[in-house]
């Protein structure tokens, strides 16, 4: 019996809404696991086929089992939950077939199964279920450490390096607000320095070999506040450090200070007059008049007291007599 068109239209309808809800392959179990303040990346992969609708949703269980979605690579702009919030990134190579998920700051409530499903032209192929654990870091260890305007500070952080091992280095500066401002992190070298520090503070050379302190040049009364390290070996966090730094304005100088020229003697230096030389008797100052040279005694006063921070103390000088 032939169908009318309205019972075809329905048919194509059912089978097509059959197709797109057709049943995922067998979930794949994997665990994960990170430290508090790290990263840790959610694996998931399918094959890809050229020229074929790829769509990836992540999404993460709460406490009562109830999925909460992250990302979905349809629709880039939706919103992330507020707990995920600018700390969950997708891959950028899912065309290629990578459709992991990277969780970067890492917190102990972030703790709990999250799953993944590729569909590609709505069959979904890959469904996965990642069990993520955050450990905490080690017991936070604080140090204080002091500097003066315009000189420069180091505030330790240290580790035992193994061979082999990925390290990752990242400082924070605590802001007045106590929000965590990143400084620098050892694995993206280029990334952006708040412009309080631009140019001002610098990563140790010695990271490889455990010393991971931080260097902080001209110093500003505005770095006074706190500072922390964190260092993590494969992901795991092996030193957690918050160092307090305090700069103290630079130190005052008065006047007597000052550098001053060396006096010499009328006998020393002769007189502007060609045939005349001065009396060795130290009363005797040479004549007024416009072609007489004036004795080097009249250069005896002291510099002006000097101005400014540390660093421009260090470039100032004064001026040798004529």
């Amino acid at each position: 019996m032939a169908l009318s068109t309205e019972q075809a239209l329905a048919l194509l309808l059912i089978l097509n809404s059959a197709h797109l809800t057709a049943a995922c392959p067998p979930v794949d179990y994997v665990t994960v696991s990170g430290s508090a303040g790290g990263r840790a990346v959610l694996p998931c992969s399918y094959t890809p086929t050229p020229e074929q609708d790829v769509e990836v949703r992540w999404a993460a269980y709460s406490d009562q089992g109830i999925s909460v979605p992250l990302i979905n690579s349809k629709t880039p702009s939706a919103p992330i939950p507020a707990q995920w919030s600018g700390r969950v990134k997708l891959s950028d190579e899912v065309s290629s077939g990578n459709a992991s998920l990277l969780i970067s700051e890492l917190r102990l409530e972030d703790t709990r199964d999250y799953t993944c499903t590729v569909r590609i032209n709505g069959i979904c192929v890959t469904i996965r279920a990642v069990k993520l654990t955050v450990q905490d870091c080690p017991p936070l260890d604080r140090v204080a450490v002091s500097g003066s305007a315009g000189g420069r500070a180091v505030l330790p952080c240290s580790y035992t390096p193994t061979p082999g091992q990925h390290v990752e280095v990242r400082w924070y500066a605590y802001s007045d607000q106590e929000d965590h401002i990143l400084l620098i992190d050892s694995n993206t070298p280029s990334v952006f320095i708040p412009a309080q520090w631009s140019g001002r503070v610098k990563l140790s050379d010695e990271v490889s070999s455990g010393n991971a302190s931080l260097l902080i040049s001209e110093l500003r009364l505005e770095d006074t506040r706190d500072y922390m390290c964190i260092v993590g070996l494969n992901v795991e966090c092996v030193t957690f450090m918050e160092i307090k730094l305090t700069v103290q304005g630079p130190p005052k100088r008065d006047s007597t200070t000052s550098r001053t020229t060396t006096t010499t003697t009328p006998t020393t230096r002769p007189s502007a007059t060609p045939t005349t030389r001065p009396s060795a008797t130290p009363t005797t100052r040479p004549s007024a008049t416009p072609t007489t040279r004036p004795s080097a005694t009249q250069k005896t006063s002291p510099c002006p007291a000097q101005q400014g921070n540390a660093a421009a103390q260090r470039r100032s000088y004064c001026m040798k007599p004529l």
